[in-house]
């Protein structure tokens, strides 16, 4: 992410490969939201729903919802559930870390700031 930072700084634009991204938000939903291996504490509230998360390019998909302890996000690997956010999984992964906006008129507003709130990028 500070790589594709430092060339947009620059004015130049860097592409990151499709299987490279879609990898990269595994590792965005494993290590940056809470989930139940590793919830926050304390825990910050509930989720409150469910959306999915659809990389266009490699057919990747991330099912997101509520986990089973409180304040935790479950990611479903390849699930389904809800509504959809589809775009590119370099797309994808610069939404995440909002460098980017992606097309999210189909998942509440409400839903997606509660998302947002739980996730950490520090």
């Amino acid at each position: 992410m500070h790589h594709w930072d430092a060339v947009h700084a620059a004015g130049d634009a860097l592409v990151i490969s499709p299987a490279v991204a879609a990898d990269s938000v595994d590792e965005f939903l494993a290590f940056s939201v809470p989930s139940e291996e590793d919830p926050d504490d304390p825990p910050e509230g509930i989720l409150d729903g469910a959306f999915t998360l659809v990389a266009a390019d490699t057919g990747d998909r991330w099912a997101l919802s509520d986990g089973s302890r409180p304040g935790t996000v479950h990611v479903e690997r390849g699930g389904t559930g809800g509504p959809v956010v589809e775009a590119g999984a370099a797309d994808l992964l610069l939404w995440l870390y909002g460098r980017v906006e992606v097309d999210t008129s189909a998942v509440p507003a409400e839903l997606l700031d509660r998302f947002r709130t739980r996730c950490f990028t520090d």
